[in-house]
């Protein structure tokens, strides 16, 4: 459960503080969500956190109580609070009517009771000094904090909530009406599909921190590849994960076309437009505004009436004044560019090897462009543009490997992914919305967390990014680009507290991140039962143990348990309960205690068993494997010697009274 100072601090948060210069009683923190409703927080008058109903809903709720009763992680006690009046809910003769008193499981859960209990088109508490007033639409934009954390013990469904999240931060439209349209498991493959087209689109990106992920990784770094066309070696940089999702973010689609492109059997192009590292933009930009493509081969020569291979080679070597190689790549480029090329055809634009910036249909036979003033990009295809991309979209959104640094060339099947460039030419809505991406990172307190995020940490805080009011830029260190976080990129991380405690955080990765906690919730095993034994009273006082023996940090996950509670046939969870003790839980507890057998025996209580129903057996119950001290050692060193030797008793899986004991 949430205490009152960790809701007290979310609703700051999100900005619903007290008015200006209100005072606050000493009961309760009290906070303004709009003109006619606040909510209060109760604390001790000692000023000590209140964790059992700490939040007091106002007396209107009970209207709203078929929503707010659904509401995942939240817990109204429906019966009116009446420890003290408070001052701000409407007054019933005189005196303040009483509210509800509510539980918060997960700190998700409050925008959800807010969007409850807010009347749709009336306004929210003034926010800041300059006193804006927003429309609660707005205001729920920005609800979920842009970077969070969840934390907790293993098993407690961190990874598992984040599929939900990733999909309510991405898409909430479109989950506020599935979450009100389906129940269950028809919910969960709802979210879980649409959850996997986002991956696709590359709106939700997962990776996994661990000791030797680093900026290179994550921001970016320099990378050596081989150049196809000498066979050296080049060094460039490449965007890591991070990057490539803020600029992702970033992209508006400056050129769309609204019908819809069928691929059917037409040829894939890649060509390059002008080469940037050497000042050649400007081809770019003229062949977007021309509706054409240029070839930069092919000098200021008219190929029109060239209509092969040889050709060609023999209208280059007229030009030059002597015989071409056949494999000169300017016959390969312009003859591929002149009679390969057909109409209908599409052709991608490249940015380097990693980006790709726009998508055309060739329209049109080769043309000479007539222009005084190159030599050269002379060669022409009229083409119309389907999609133009600003900033070039990084390679992964389209091709299943890098691209090769040839001007033009064929794209395969095996290179360019046909499913997603049909996703890139569907017409939408608004092609140019910046729409919402999540990046998930699991374990993130496995990872060097100032080496991973370097500079870019500042950046990170709601404030400092795009269009912000103190938007921050920085330079990064291998391409020199500018950089800014986009403000429709989230982070959401996951922690498991038994590998480190959030005190052990980094602190600056603490102070720009909601943290919110995920504990074991035994209720969601109520009424499964084995050999008798409820499943959550048995997790219940596994728990209670490990937090005496050890801390909260270490308890014991419902989620461990949850399979057994698909299963109807009573056999069978039999057998899943001894493998899952076997196999899972007794090496968790092994790693809990570092292999102290002592301490692991207490929390299954096994001295208050019968030998044969102990999970861990001492040297005295395993006389029959192990001999005594005495037989091991002479009598002068035996005499010295404590006995601390422990098994595990694998016979005891399969016993009834192993689990049944353990609630003695």
């Amino acid at each position: 459960m949430l205490t009152s100072e960790q809701i007290h601090a979310e609703l700051n948060n999100l900005g619903f503080r007290l008015e200006a210069g209100k005072s606050e009683p000493s009961y309760a923190y009290e906070h303004l969500i709009t003109e006619e409703v606040y909510l209060y927080v109760k604390r001790n008058r000692d000023g000590r956190a209140v964790s059992t109903f700490p939040l007091v809903l106002p007396p209107s709720s009970m209207a709203m109580r078929t929503l707010i009763d659904d509401i995942d992680g939240l817990e109204v006690r429906w019966e009116v609070t009446k420890s003290t009046s408070y001052r701000r809910f409407p007054k019933d003769n005189g005196t303040s009517q009483y509210g509800y008193a509510a539980n918060l499981q997960r700190i998700a859960a409050l925008p959800e009771l807010i969007a409850a209990l807010v009347e749709p088109g009336s306004t929210v508490a003034p926010q800041g000094a300059d006193n804006e007033v927003h429309s609660y639409e707005r205001k729920v934009d920005s609800m979920y904090p842009l970077n969070q954390i969840l934390y907790g013990p293993p098993g407690t469904g961190k990874t598992y909530a984040t599929t939900e999240l990733a999909v309510r931060l991405a898409e909430p439209q479109w989950y506020q009406a599935t979450h009100r349209e389906l129940v269950g498991d028809e919910r969960r493959q709802a979210i879980k599909a649409k959850y996997d087209r986002l991956v696709r689109e590359q709106r939700v990106v997962l990776t996994t921190f661990h000791q030797s992920f680093s900026y290179e990784d994550f921001v970016e770094g320099i990378r050596a590849t081989t150049d196809e066309q000498t066979g050296g070696i080049r060094y460039e940089v490449v965007d890591g994960i991070f990057k490539q999702m803020c600029e992702n973010a970033d992209v508006t689609v400056e050129v769309a076309a609204s019908e819809t492109i069928e691929l059917g059997n037409r040829r894939i192009w890649k060509m390059s437009l002008g080469n940037t590292q050497q000042g050649e933009e400007y081809i770019f930009d003229e062949c977007i505004e021309n509706g054409y493509v240029l070839l930069g081969y092919g000098h200021d020569i008219d190929f029109s009436d060239c209509h092969s291979r040889r050709s060609i080679k023999a209208r280059l070597g007229d030009y030059y004044g002597e015989t071409v190689n056949n494999n000169d790549y300017a016959v390969t480029a312009v003859n591929t560019f002149k009679n390969l090329m057909q109409q209908g055809d599409l052709v991608i634009v490249s940015d380097g090897n990693h980006k790709f910036r726009a998508i055309a249909e060739v329209t049109g036979d080769y043309e000479f462009l007539k222009t005084e003033e190159r030599v050269g990009f002379q060669q022409c295809r009229p083409v119309k543009w389907l999609r133009q991309y600003s900033p070039s979209l990084p390679k992964e959104r389209l091709f299943l490997k890098s691209l090769s640094q040839m001007t033009v060339y064929e794209l395969k099947p095996t290179t360019v992914d046909l499913g997603k460039l049909e996703q890139l030419l569907a017409p939408t809505r608004e092609e140019s919305e910046q729409r919402p991406h999540v990046l998930i990172i699991d374990e993130i307190n496995r990872g060097n967390i100032s080496r991973i995020f370097g500079e870019l940490i500042t950046l990170l805080e709601p404030s400092k990014r795009k269009g912000a009011a103190d938007a921050q830029t920085a330079v990064l260190p291998y391409s020199k680009d500018p950089f800014t976080v986009p403000i429709n990129v989230y982070l959401i991380g996951t922690m498991n507290t038994a590998d480190k405690s959030l005190a052990q955080l980094d602190l600056a990765l603490r102070r720009r991140f909601s943290f919110v906690e995920m504990l074991p919730q035994p209720e969601l095993l109520r009424g499964t039962e084995v050999y008798g034994i409820d499943l959550a009273d048995l997790l219940t006082m596994l728990n209670q143990r490990i937090e005496v023996l050890l801390d909260a940090e270490h308890l014991i996950g419902h989620s461990y348990f949850l399979p057994l509670t698909h299963v109807a046939d009573d056999a069978e969870r039999q057998e899943g309960l001894a493998a899952l003790f076997e196999n899972k839980l007794l090496p968790l507890l092994q790693e809990y205690f570092f292999d102290d057998y002592q301490r692991i025996g207490w929390v299954l209580n096994d001295p208050a068993k019968q030998p044969a129903d102990r999970f861990i057996l001492t040297h005295e119950a395993s006389q029959e494997m192990l001999r005594a001290v005495g037989q091991l050692f002479p009598a002068e060193i035996a005499e010295q010697l404590m006995d601390s030797r422990y098994r595990i008793n694998t016979s005891a899986f399969a016993r009834e009274g192993a689990y049944r004991a353990i609630m003695v």
